[in-house]
């Protein structure tokens, strides 16, 4: 579904009201755990350029799972802990680009649908949060791509947690390729081959409310520049560098024993 800025400043607005909920709070526990699974599940809605480099939003659905902690039955442990050093699982998912949704696309080939799975390293403490995720992509392209960034951390009271930092994203020769590079004979547009390296930079703004001990809602909102290959792209020229997003969603939380 694509929209115009309407959609997007409306999506702003509708996050603001969320987060304006009563909560409970959240606490910082290092302790052992049982055996078992625990993390959050839930569903929420963003609002993201139709493609990298489009001045076109859509609006999709956005589902949310997390793992926090995972127990085997041997002791061994991964997560568990809010703070320090930690390594986890990381997920993505790339709308397609077509001619139809944006027709002076369509003498370049459609990019299907992407998947992308990876990993994810951080390390949390109480004022602050570094963290950086590497992702192979499925579908759509099979490349490489991630983000790394770094967080300043506010509790304003007890349920309330607000983030905010700088972005940096980069991707493979292949990812670029996909997104970016033009074939020599492309009718309208001239030959372009994007090389691996820096695609964006920008910033990322964070908010989460504890909705009791169970149910949690939250948001953010961002803005990256289109910078190095993917900036000079001719594909970038018909739209802009300037890419802004936000996203709301309500999650709940749980703990599985095994």
């Amino acid at each position: 579904m694509t929209t115009g800025r309407t959609a997007f400043c409306a999506a702003a607005i509708a996050m603001a009201f969320g987060l304006a909920k009563p909560a409970v709070a959240q606490g910082w526990d290092d302790g052992a755990a049982a055996p078992g699974i625990k993390g959050e599940i839930g569903i929420g809605v963003s609002v993201t350029p139709l493609y990298e480099g489009s001045t076109d939003f859509k609006v999709s659905p956005l589902p949310l799972i997390r793992i926090e902690r995972l127990t085997l039955s041997n002791g061994f442990q991964i997560g568990g802990r809010e703070g320090g050093f930690s390594l986890g699982p990381s997920f993505n998912l790339r709308g397609p680009r077509t001619g139809d949704d944006t027709p002076a696309l369509m003498p370049l080939a459609d990019v299907d649908r992407a998947f992308e799975f990876g990993l994810e390293a951080s390390y949390e403490a109480p004022a602050y949060r570094i963290h950086a995720n590497l992702r192979r992509g499925f579908g759509g392209h099979q490349g490489w791509v991630g983000e790394a960034g770094a967080d300043v951390i506010v509790r304003p009271s007890m349920d309330v947690t607000l983030l905010a930092g700088p972005r940096v994203s980069y991707a493979d020769d292949s990812y670029m390729d996909t997104y970016f590079s033009v074939p020599a004979g492309t009718a309208g547009f001239a030959a372009y081959d994007a090389d691996a390296g820096i695609k964006s930079v920008g910033v990322e703004l964070g908010a989460r409310r504890e909705l009791g001990p169970d149910w949690a809602i939250e948001g953010k909102a961002s803005y990256d520049r289109l910078v190095g290959d993917a900036a000079s792209s001719p594909i970038t020229a018909i739209g802009t560098r300037d890419q802004f997003g936000v996203a709301v969603g309500l999650v709940r939380k749980f703990d599985i024993a095994f």
